[in-house]
C-alpha cells in the first residue's frame, strides 16, 4: 500500500511540472524592431602627413627629408594644445629605389624617401589652418583624414534608450491591435555604432595647390575644409510576453 502511495506522489509531482512547463511554453509574446539615430558634429580629427624627397644619392635624400620633416613638426607642433589631448607621432618612414626599364633594361632612377607623422587634432575648428601649416613648411602630402566622437558611449547609452522606448510603443500597439496587451519583457537585446557620412580626403588632396599658392605667397589663409556629421545609429530587438 505504501508503495503505491509513494508512485502515487511521484506521479503526481511529475504531472505537475509537466503543467507548468507546458504553460511556460504557451505563453503568447510579440517580437519588435526599433531603430533610433542622430547625427552628431564631429570633435574629433585624425590625419597624416608625408614628407616625400628624392636623389639619386640616398644619404642626400634621406637628409633632405630630415631637414624638410623637422620644419613641418616644429610648424605643426606649434598649432597644436597638448593639454587639450592634440598629439603627434611618427608613423611611417621608407626609402627605396626606384627604377625604369628602356630597351628592355632596367634602370636605376633614384632613391625616394617617405616620412610620415599622425596628428590628433581635439579642437576641430584648427584642422584647415593646421594642415595649412604643415604642408607650407615641408609636408608634400596629407592623407587618412577621418573624424570621431571623443564620447560616443553617451550617444549609444542616447539612442538606445530611445529605441527602447519606441520597441515597448510597437509592441503595446501591436498587441492592442490583436487584443492583448504587453505584460513584460521576454528577451531584449541593443547594438548601436556610428558611419562617417562625409569623406574628405580628396578634396584635401586637391587643396594642396592651394596650400602650395599659400607658401609661395607666404599667406595665413587657411585650407578649407568641411567636417560633415557622424551618424550614430542603436538598433533594439525585443520580445514581449502579452495576454
Amino acid at each position: 500500500m505504501k508503495k503505491v502511495l509513494v508512485a502515487a506522489a511521484v506521479l503526481g509531482a511529475v504531472l505537475s511540472a509537466n503543467c507548468v512547463f507546458s504553460a511556460e511554453e504557451e505563453r503568447g509574446y510579440v517580437s519588435v524592431t526599433a531603430r533610433a539615430e542622430q547625427e552628431f558634429a564631429p570633435n574629433i580629427a585624425n590625419f597624416k602627413f608625408y614628407i616625400e624627397t628624392s636623389d639619386k644619392d640616398l644619404n642626400i635624400a634621406t637628409e633632405k627629408n630630415k631637414q624638410e620633416t623637422q620644419k613641418a613638426l616644429e610648424a605643426v607642433k606649434k598649432e597644436l594644445d597638448s593639454a587639450k589631448g592634440d598629439s603627434i607621432k611618427t608613423v611611417n618612414f621608407s626609402a627605396n629605389p626606384e627604377y625604369r626599364y628602356k630597351n628592355g633594361k632596367r634602370e636605376f632612377v633614384q632613391y625616394n624617401v617617405t616620412n610620415g607623422f599622425q596628428v590628433t587634432l581635439k579642437n576641430t575648428d584648427k584642422l584647415g589652418k593646421v594642415i595649412s601649416k604643415g604642408l607650407q613648411n615641408g609636408a608634400t602630402r596629407v592623407g587618412d583624414l577621418n573624424f570621431s566622437l571623443d564620447n560616443t558611449q553617451n550617444a549609444c547609452n542616447k539612442l538606445i534608450k530611445e529605441a527602447v522606448g519606441l520597441s515597448k510603443s510597437r509592441a503595446n500597439e501591436t498587441a492592442k491591435a490583436a487584443g492583448s496587451y504587453v505584460t513584460g519583457i521576454k528577451s531584449i537585446n541593443a547594438s548601436c555604432s556610428g558611419d562617417n557620412s562625409y569623406y574628405p580626403q580628396v578634396r584635401l588632396m586637391n587643396s594642396a595647390k592651394f596650400a602650395s599658392a599659400s607658401a609661395d605667397a607666404e599667406a595665413e589663409t587657411a585650407i578649407p575644409t568641411e567636417l560633415g556629421t557622424i551618424k550614430m545609429f542603436a538598433t533594439v530587438n525585443a520580445n514581449y510576453f502579452v495576454k
